[in-house]
């Protein structure tokens, strides 16, 4: 005989309890600098899950991104990029422009990353305790160096302004075209997305990474000179002393920020503000400095009227 099944109002209170502290998913789409994915999947995304949003991410290069947007083979909520003058190219009013503002809110810093395993292992150790110079070890037969595209990927470009400033900071004549040959040298340049597993699995001795990566994945790396790690803003003018040109576009040295935005129609609005509003805050902020960055203190570029309200303005 079945059996009916009766709860009491205690009963039904508690699980109606129980539902509202489980809040309903809601998807908010972003599209990101492929150096946030670690940050993104094992931190940021388990955080806001608690808060009731499931993001929906793709990590690319930053430039590939944008080519993407213009292109409108993609649409999403939010796009976050490893470049401000990247993400400022897109600002203007729909339906032209493809977001009307802008806010940079982080910087991180180029550093050498390395695997444990390389033959060269023990010479990057040295080089991190200052006891051999980063750019002799850099420079050993043998060594199997990665970057990605500087066609796509701001790190690319990055990567060979750093080694030109460091060229200029005292390195050995003609450090960076030993180092990098062509500018789009194909043994040294591999996809945003697999540059850090090759890394780690021992097929490239070092690569260039951002710190934000380094620390995020406990990637051994070795610092660079803050004149050359185009780390800090302070510092920006001489940054832009150097300067590569790849395919015809000038890229001119400048601090690594990151910036985002809300793309004009999203799909979802209400999420793509709480997910904005959530890195803006402190609990973001101390999840996005245990990664590696140094949090900025959000700034409107653009329309301020396009900005959602109340994301500047919500509490932690």
């Amino acid at each position: 005989m079945q059996r009916s099944t009766f709860l009491s109002g205690a009963a039904t209170l508690a699980l109606a309890r129980a539902a509202d502290a489980s809040p309903a998913m809601n998807d908010v789409s972003v599209i990101y600098a492929g150096s946030l994915v670690t940050v993104m999947e094992r931190s940021l995304k388990p955080a806001l899950a608690t808060q009731g949003l499931n993001v929906l991410g793709e990590p690319k290069g930053s430039v590939a991104i944008a080519n993407l947007l213009k292109a409108g083979l993609r649409h999403p909520d939010v796009f976050i990029s490893a470049d401000v003058a990247v993400i400022a190219k897109l600002i203007g009013p729909a339906p032209a422009g493809i977001a009307g503002w802008y806010a940079p809110f982080a910087t991180t810093r180029l550093v050498v990353g390395y695997s444990a395993t390389s033959p060269f292992a023990k010479d990057f150790a040295a080089a991190a305790r200052g006891e051999k110079k980063l750019t002799d070890v850099l420079l050993e037969p043998g060594l199997k160096l990665g970057r990605t595209d500087p066609a796509l990927d701001p790190k690319g470009y990055r990567s060979i302004i750093a080694a030109n400033l460091l060229e200029a900071d005292g390195a050995p004549p003609g450090f960076a075209n030993r180092l990098l040959g062509d500018v789009k040298n194909p043994a040294q340049i591999f996809p945003e997305e697999t540059l850090l597993v090759r890394l780690e699995s021992g097929e490239l001795d070092a690569a260039f990474l951002y710190a934000t990566e380094s620390v995020a994945r406990g990637v051994p790396a070795v610092e660079l000179p803050k004149t050359a790690n185009l780390g800090d803003p302070a510092l920006a003018a001489h940054y832009a002393t150097s300067s590569v040109t790849i395919d015809g576009v000038t890229r001119t040295g400048s601090p690594a920020i990151y910036a985002l935005t809300i793309l004009n129609a999203p799909p979802h609005p209400d999420a793509a503000a709480r997910f904005v509003s959530y890195l803006f805050s402190d609990a973001g902020g101390v999840r996005l400095t245990a990664s590696g960055v140094t949090v900025l203190r959000p700034t409107i570029a653009g329309d301020k009227n396009a900005v959602p309200p109340g994301v500047l303005r919500v509490p932690a």
